[in-house]
């Protein structure tokens, strides 16, 4: 057997009920020293089975593991040994935990295997350390938190240095802090050569994470390989009830839609696929046909909104980005302009309130005198009414020296970051049994995807329980409701994800209407508690635009 081969099996059998079905039906496969793997598939397909087996917990019914090249033998002292350096961690640590503290909890194993004792205790205390349990080193296991007893489990099998460890569904029931501990500790794990086998449905995780994926369907392997192998297999993931990561879904529409090549490297995760798009970019600044020689220069502020008829939220949003850009920047006129002309018909017919256009801001802007314009959208993405706000403002390039445009608001990599971190510090409060659900508006502009990928962001920075579904587009009310029935919330918290909260927020998000989100979720049998705050509200928000606008000014 190749030497690179730890572990390796061939045509493995295996039943609970004597022979009427089998859990493990012919399974042959192989693994490399030093890999990580993720095991995936439905409920049932044979994984936990499979582990079982590794351990020496069950023995197939016929077929054949080897571990080393050696195969396995089930006499008490060959066990013994393989479970020295085959360990597993379960998904409910409770099956695994009996001792009466932390301590002995870990120095257990490592004992029972007649390792000396000074051995033992120097391995358990860098163990301690390495995972940050000193804190709770003597509590009873039984006092432990979930998150507390998965790093205990862990340690159980660190601690006697093993070659391979199996971690099955390692973050199942723990919240974000915990998740991304274990996370960590997975990392190091693998870095220190440690093979891992790990069972996960997360197929974002697993897409990012794993250097093999093996695809269980029916106790058999259906598929192996690289993560962009199996995934890319949309006919082998349909089998399994498993869709692509959103990462490679968001990549493959990008490259439809011509945004980006074809040719680049399939990205393996966000921070890959955010470098893309931003080399995409362009030069912000448009010089127009004025000449600054000897002409006073005039710098002035547009904001644009898509606008609001609802006074409440357009105070405490719209006119406070506005009241902010005054104060970083008081040598600077600020000018207004709308882009829903739904909108700006609306308050001119019921309050005799006009709102200029893009175009109707250009031409005050140069009756006044402007010689640069500075433009910094409150738009969410780059979508429709940003491109249709840089085509009216650039169609008077020739009436001033410079045009310049500041970003929306999710634009880059860090954008995504801060946004998080604003909204994880305003929810700071969320509970593991609530489900946060934010409502974005929607597109069918290309730039819709970056919804889904700050879904997936929220997940990746340890926030599970967040969500962030569209209105009008792709991730639907229909598309998260599966994902939150799957996290098992106790109640749904409704958030809009817009820069105000107004006709979407009171409608299609908190409204009596049957179709509402709220309405939705209350069907499903949810708590929901609407919270009715535009993004515009968070001062961490409106100073990701702020910043913006620096960077276009200085």
């Amino acid at each position: 057997m190749n030497n690179d081969i730890i572990l390796k099996a061939e045509d493995l059998y295996f039943s609970y009920n004597d022979e009427k079905s089998h859990s493990l039906n012919g399974l042959s496969l192989e693994i490399k020293r030093g890999q990580k793997v993720a095991f995936m598939g439905a409920n049932g397909s044979g994984k936990s089975t499979f582990f079982l087996c590794c351990t020496g917990i069950h023995k197939p019914s016929s077929g054949t593991l080897y571990y080393n090249g050696e195969p396995y033998a089930y006499d008490k002292k060959s066990l013994l040994k393989l479970r020295s350096k085959i360990g597993i961690v379960f998904q409910d640590p409770d099956n695994q935990l009996f001792s009466a503290s932390v301590y002995q909890e870990i120095s257990f194993g490592a004992l029972n295997l007649g390792l000396p004792e000074a051995e033992v205790k120097s391995a358990v205390e860098d163990v301690i350390a390495e995972l940050e349990i000193t804190l709770f080193r003597h509590k009873p296991t039984h006092a432990l938190s979930g998150g507390q007893k998965k790093q205990v489990s862990i340690a159980d099998i660190l601690v006697m240095k093993p070659d391979i460890i199996i971690l099955d569904e390692p973050a199942a029931a723990l919240d974000p802090r915990h998740t991304a501990m274990v996370n960590r500790i997975v990392d190091q794990m693998t870095e220190s050569g440690i093979t891992v086998f790990m069972a996960t449905h997360d197929v974002n995780y697993a897409y990012e994470w794993a250097d093999q994926i093996m695809l269980f369907h029916e106790g058999q392997v259906l598929m192996h390989g690289t993560p962009e192998q199996v995934f890319s297999n949309r006919g082998v993931l349909a089998q399994t009830n498993l869709e692509p990561p959103a990462v490679l879904e968001l990549f493959d529409s990008l490259c439809r839609k011509g945004v980006l090549r074809m040719n680049l490297p399939i990205p393996r995760n966000l921070k890959t696929l955010e470098k893309y798009i931003a080399d995409t970019n362009l030069n912000t600044t448009h010089y127009g046909g004025i000449s600054p020689v000897n002409k006073n220069e005039k710098k002035a502020i547009l904001a644009v909104s898509f606008g609001t008829s609802h006074d409440d939220t357009r105070k405490v949003t719209i006119d406070a980005i506005e009241d902010d850009m005054r104060k970083a920047f008081p040598d600077y006129p600020v000018y207004r302009a709308w882009t829903s002309k739904m909108i700006i018909r609306k308050l001119k017919s019921r309050d005799n309130l006009h709102i200029m256009n893009v175009k109707e801001a250009m031409e005050q802007m140069k009756a006044d005198g402007i010689t640069d314009v500075l433009v910094q959208p409150t738009h969410v993405i780059n979508g429709i009414e940003n491109d249709l706000m840089k085509e009216d403002a650039l169609s008077f390039r020739d009436s001033f020296q410079s045009i310049s445009f500041g970003a929306p608001l999710l634009t880059s990599e860090e954008d995504s970051s801060r946004v998080i971190e604003v909204l994880g510090k305003e929810f700071s409060w969320l509970k593991p049994d609530q489900a946060l659900v934010f409502m974005g508006h929607g597109t069918t502009h290309f730039s819709n995807s970056i919804y889904a990928a700050l879904d997936y962001t929220f997940k990746d920075k340890g926030y599970p329980n967040i969500f962030l579904g569209t209105v009008e587009a792709y991730p639907s009310m229909e598309s998260l409701k599966r994902m939150i029935d799957a996290y098992h919330p106790r109640e749904v918290i409704l958030a809009p994800f817009m820069i105000v909260a107004g006709d979407h927020a009171k409608n299609d998000m908190a409204g009596d209407d049957p179709e509402s989100w709220y309405c939705k979720f209350k069907e499903a049998g949810y708590e929901v508690t609407p919270v009715m705050k535009g993004l515009g509200e968070y001062e961490g928000i409106r100073d990701i635009f702020i910043d913006h606008l620096k960077t276009v000014l200085f």
